[in-house]
């Protein structure tokens, strides 16, 4: 595959040639200047808002582009979710839209890019590879943070302001591209996916992460692979896994971590883990940036970065694209005997103060502070970036860059007691030494009271009551009660009159009734006993008869559920009472013997025999009569004649 012209990558939207529309008017309000970039998509101009009198930037997308209503949606989409980016690390942009081709409007930043420092010849030192990446991961993590995945990220998009902090460019446009980037693609040659499995890629070939160029599902650590090739391209002037074509390249890194020279010092093992080929062995981009803030206390203070300003180099992209092979690939190469400017540091290599550091890491971990590098340089004082960092930590570092510091208090709902609400001047305000600077610290959220009310109340209820304060139900604690029924409060535990809006109550909330244990030792015992036990012991009896040859009348012959039974309160027992026997009918003893008589009465189970007459004679006479119903204690008179 031939290498397209520098500056482009001759695999996505077929190379199309630069067109100069110095002087056009887009959107009735953009006046293009200067071409100040050009790129596979289109090219940038240093354009004039005739409306606001500003500098802007504007890149404006090849013609075909704009043809392909699907792309015109999804760019229109993009541009909004880029828009919605609020991070200072992050490139603003303005306005989009469509007239005759597609224009994105942003801001102009005058410092070059990352790209033009490296094609000027120039690296960085570790120490200026960690101050720069610090800034792409919090961008990259405020971007993360709202499902937004860069999918491009590379020298070309990495863009310096003249305050000297980074900013990242081109947020979402690689998601535009895909439909178009794919259609072209079939429509000039074998699909990607029949050469390797690569469908669906999307990004610059050079920088895409092993799961991006096999068409996989990304997430931000895909953005986070992309920086750790970006970084030792940075450190060395070569960027790894590079070939002749798009799919040699895809391949080059299938399964491959990226390798990372010795030279980046205490930077490696971070970078080490940022390219490795597995998603799931890579930080974040917060845990990147803590990674890189811990590795600073074995490193040298960053020295000015070498910037070149747009235009300076020639073709060197604003937000373009650098080509995907040079014309050789040569192995890294040997120092040379008269390099150029270097942009390592010269001197003595001053190392952080531990006082001033221990204020940096823990205000930058909270914020981002990725501007601490730059804001702590000799040459530069610059006031850091601080809201949300604590107070103290912001007071240290404050002091130790030698400015006075007032303290203010304010109070602020979604913020914690003793956080910083914000400084006056503004982070990136450049002070003397000497200067004050105040610190807005916070009291912590709005305080309202708690309601009154809310015993008595479902805990349903007391979560509507308590949403219409301004507060939330806290810890919920759960107590049986013999007086409140379930899922009712029965106090509030909350020994504060008012708390910060937001915060939760704690409350106490009835389980209602506690169990119950079905007493024992109640079988064999009057019923009315058994009843009287099992009511004071807060349950329910219920009366069930039943027959019983041994068990007299009135006596309870079971309880169910059994005795020992744990129970709910006020759950029902069935006592089964005896009735005693079953009556039977009394067998026809009269013309027997009265021996027989008395046997066969035996045998029926009546066993009261009263005989008048002689013992030797037979019955002639039986009280009750035959087939009258008796039971076993009924009195049964014999007459012998």
């Amino acid at each position: 595959v031939n290498e397209g012209p520098r500056g482009r990558d001759p695999y996505r939207h077929g190379g199309h040639a630069p067109q100069d529309l110095t002087g056009r008017v887009f959107g009735g309000r953009y006046r293009l200047g200067t071409v100040v970039g050009t790129g596979g998509s289109g090219s940038v101009y240093l354009a004039q808002d005739m409306s606001l009198g500003r500098e802007v930037a504007v890149k404006v997308l090849h013609t075909n582009l704009a043809a392909d209503p699907a792309f015109v949606e999804r760019f229109k989409a993009e541009a909004r979710t880029a828009a919605s980016l609020t991070s200072s690390q992050v490139v603003r942009v303005f306005d989009w839209g469509v007239d005759g081709q597609a224009y994105l409007v942003t801001e102009y930043l005058a410092g070059g890019s990352l790209r033009s420092i490296l094609d000027s010849g120039r690296t960085l030192s570790p120490s200026q590879v960690l101050s720069v990446f610090l800034e792409a991961c919090r961008a990259l993590d405020h971007a993360h943070a709202q499902g937004i995945v860069h999918r491009d990220v590379k020298p070309a998009n990495l863009l310096f302001g003249q305050d000297g902090h980074l900013r990242i460019a081109d947020f979402g446009l690689a998601s535009a591209f895909m439909d178009a980037t794919q259609s072209e693609i079939s429509a000039s040659g074998p699909r990607l996916d029949e050469l390797g499995g690569l469908r669906g890629y999307v990004g610059t070939a050079r920088y895409s992460s092993p799961e991006q160029a096999r068409g996989l599902a990304l997430d931000g650590r895909s953005d986070i692979y992309a920086l750790a090739l970006c970084m030792v391209e940075a450190a060395t002037g070569h960027l790894p896994f590079v070939e002749n074509t798009v799919i040699g390249t895809l391949r080059a890194r299938e399964g491959r971590n990226v390798p990372v020279p010795d030279l980046l010092g205490p930077l490696a093992p971070v970078v080490s883990r940022a390219g490795a080929a597995q998603p799931e062995d890579r930080p974040s981009a917060a845990e990147m940036g803590r990674l890189l803030l811990e590795a600073a206390s074995r490193m040298p203070r960053p020295e000015p970065l070498p910037f070149v300003g747009p235009g300076e180099i020639g073709a060197a992209p604003l937000t373009g694209e650098a080509p995907l092979v040079p014309p050789t690939i040569p192995p890294i190469p040997e120092p040379p005997s008269e390099p150029p400017p270097p942009a390592r540091p010269v001197g003595p290599q001053r190392r952080w103060p531990a006082a001033v550091l221990a204020g940096v890491l823990v205000v930058a971990a909270v914020v981002g502070g990725t501007v601490l590098w730059e804001s702590t340089r000799d040459d530069a004082r610059m006031l850091p970036v601080l809201p949300g960092s604590s107070g103290d930590s912001a007071r240290d570092l404050l002091e130790a860059l030698g400015w006075t510091v007032e303290e203010r208090f304010d109070r602020l709902d979604g913020t914690v007691e003793g956080e910083v609400l914000t400084t006056e001047p503004v982070g990136g305000t450049s002070l003397g030494e000497g200067e004050t600077v105040i610190l807005v610290l916070s009291l912590g959220a709005e305080r309202v009271p708690v309601p009154s009310g809310l015993a008595g109340k479902s805990l349903t209820g007391a979560e509507r009551l308590l949403d219409s304060a301004g507060l939330a139900v806290g810890d919920v604690s759960r107590a049986f009660s013999e007086q409140v029924d379930a899922d009712v409060v029965i106090q509030v535990l909350e020994t504060s009159s008012d708390l910060p809006r937001g915060d939760g109550v704690a409350l106490l909330v009835s389980d209602g009734p506690a169990p119950r244990l079905v007493p024992s030792g109640l079988v064999g015992r009057p019923v009315e006993d058994v009843e009287a036990a099992l009511e004071a012991a807060g349950l329910s009896p219920r009366r069930a008869a039943s027959h019983d040859e041994f068990l007299a009348k009135g006596i309870v012959l079971a309880l169910d559920p059994p005795p020992e039974t744990v129970v709910e309160a006020d759950e029902v027992v069935h006592v089964l009472v005896s009735t005693g026997p079953e009556p039977r009918p009394i067998p026809q003893v009269a013309g027997l013997p009265l021996a027989a008589a008395e046997a066969r009465l035996a045998a029926a189970g009546f066993r009261v025999v009263i005989v008048e007459g002689p013992e030797d004679g037979t019955v002639v006479r039986q009280d009750p009569p035959a087939t009258a119903l008796g039971l076993p204690d009924t009195l049964v008179k014999l007459t012998t004649g």
